[in-house]
């Protein structure tokens, strides 16, 4: 198969993303603003409850699959047997674990009163676990993601602005989410058939991948746990859906920004895997320059949701959701260690076949989560949910720093991590006070993007910051004047 550079893959990511966000800040404002807080908290619970059974049908694989379909693209029989091994195990896991959620919706009062939408849901799951994205990301089929991807973003916005018109609408906006996915599965589905031939790949041996996809598994099932399943504490928790609303919405936002960090994760896991195994001086530069790049990003979007959540969420979806403001907040910066966690574990752990330390960590998040969901829930609402979703996410950081942290600290520097604290603080201080002018919402938001983007990178600039630099060279190139020189690297002591 035909292999791209790193910037071609990033570059179509990056379209990927900025259509994936653009079409979620049309599409969140409207149904938002037509549906009824509950009835938006209904399908965003049921969308959470999809998310975590996946998990359960999936069992690891979107991540295992890309690093060991990576590992043999080069060989068609090799790669259609990985793939038809790594399908037959989705089918085993699938079924039983959609089987007992089609009993639980008719023995479960609060599932049996949404019936309708959980079945939506239910079919949506299954069709999802035969999308086999994995596969395409692992061949680093890019340009093919990103335009199916788009083309049906864009179906599903036209369908919710045409048929989503009521308050009482939410279960055509549920069918529209979850149906869209279903079709978008079904072309991936027949395209890996026309891609791979499953002819004569001789007797599956399904056992092989028993030992690392029990890591991944475990990995998977706990992410959900405390990112999807939170949701679905929260509303069993409460006598509504309308925390739920509230928790969502900041989970939206959430999403949108990790969108970003995740459209250069997903492109380095790939290419870290092969030079993690072929060339260590190549895996060592990509993973410094992905992580100056993650760490800018990741607390730069916490810091502007820390300044700038209440006009945000205004803009985004009404006076109705100014509950949500403390959730946001708070949402900004398990986002930041969300970001850097998922850089750490797919980056770092994953290409060097340390994928038992990275299960070990999530699981190590489990616990937290579940415990701090049922004390604070209850009580706290949404804000409650934020705060047990940031702690389990601090503890997941740390555990994977520290088993992370003889390959960190010979790759990085800390005088480069310390820098780009620095100007992410000097340019959140200039935040806070942009965002006491006196301006509506959208020139408001505008101003503070611009103040606190301008902030950081002429502080960047000062102190020689790599990410700054880079960021800068990038437009003297397009401009065509001469790039300014980063400063040199200095070795690693031993």
């Amino acid at each position: 198969m035909k292999s791209h550079s790193v910037k071609f893959n990033a570059v179509m990511n990056t379209l990927l993303t900025a259509s994936n966000m653009l079409i979620s800040v049309i599409t969140l404002p409207y149904v938002t603003r037509v549906l009824s807080v509950e009835g938006y908290g209904d399908v965003t619970f049921a969308q959470s409850l999809s998310t975590w059974l996946s998990a359960l049908c999936l069992v690891g694989i979107p991540t295992y699959g890309i690093r060991e379909c990576a590992r043999v693209r080069d060989d068609p029989q090799a790669l259609a047997k990985t793939v038809k091994e790594l399908l037959s195990i989705v089918t085993v896991f699938t079924m039983a674990t959609l089987s007992v959620f089609a009993a639980c919706i008719y023995l479960v009062p609060r599932l049996r009163s949404l019936s309708c939408l959980m079945w939506i849901f239910l079919i949506s799951t299954l069709l999802l676990s035969y999308g086999v994205e994995w596969f395409f990301q692992a061949t680093e089929q890019y340009e093919y993601i990103t335009i199916r991807s788009v083309i049906f973003k864009i179906i599903s916005l036209i369908a919710i602005l045409v048929f989503v018109r009521h308050k009482d609408d939410w279960l055509i906006y549920g069918a529209i989410i979850a149906l869209v996915a279903c079709a978008n599965n079904l072309f991936n589905i027949a395209r890996l058939l026309r891609t791979l031939s499953f002819k004569n790949l001789g007797r599956s041996n399904l056992r092989k991948h028993d030992k690392s996809l029990i890591s991944f598994a475990a990995l998977s099932i706990a992410t959900a746990i405390y990112q999807s399943f939170d949701s679905v504490l929260l509303g069993l928790l409460s006598p509504n859906n309308i925390q739920v609303a509230f928790y969502q919405l900041a989970s939206k936002l959430r999403n949108i920004c990790w969108q970003v960090v995740n459209a250069i994760v997903s492109v380095l896991i790939p290419r870290l895997s092969y030079y993690a195994k072929n060339n260590p001086a190549q895996y060592t530069s990509l993973l410094q320059r992905g992580f100056g790049i993650t760490l800018n990003l990741s607390l730069g979007i916490a810091n502007y949701l820390l300044a700038f959540a209440y006009p945000l969420i205004v803009l985004l979806s009404s006076e109705k959701y100014a509950a949500a403001v403390i959730s946001v907040q708070i949402i900004g910066f398990v986002n930041f260690f969300s970001c850097l966690s998922t850089f750490i574990g797919l980056c770092v752990l994953t290409p060097l076949d340390l994928e038992r330390k990275l299960a070990m960590a999530n699981m190590a998040g489990v616990p937290i989560s579940l415990v701090a969901n049922f004390a604070l829930d209850g009580t706290w609402g949404a804000t409650g949910a934020a705060v047990a979703v940031l702690i389990a996410e601090f503890v997941i950081f740390t555990v994977q720093v520290h088993a992370s942290w003889k390959i960190l600290r010979n790759a990085l520097r800390f005088g480069d991590i310390l820098k780009t604290l620095m100007i992410n603080v000097i340019a959140l201080m200039v935040g806070f006070a942009a965002a006491a002018l006196p301006l509506a919402e959208i020139p408001l938001l505008i101003v503070g993007f611009f103040i606190y983007g301008v902030t950081w990178l002429i502080v960047g600039l000062i102190v020689r910051e790599d990410s700054a630099i880079w960021v800068a060279n990038t437009a003297l190139s397009l401009l065509g004047r001469q790039q300014i020189q980063p400063q040199k690297a200095t070795k690693h002591k031993k």
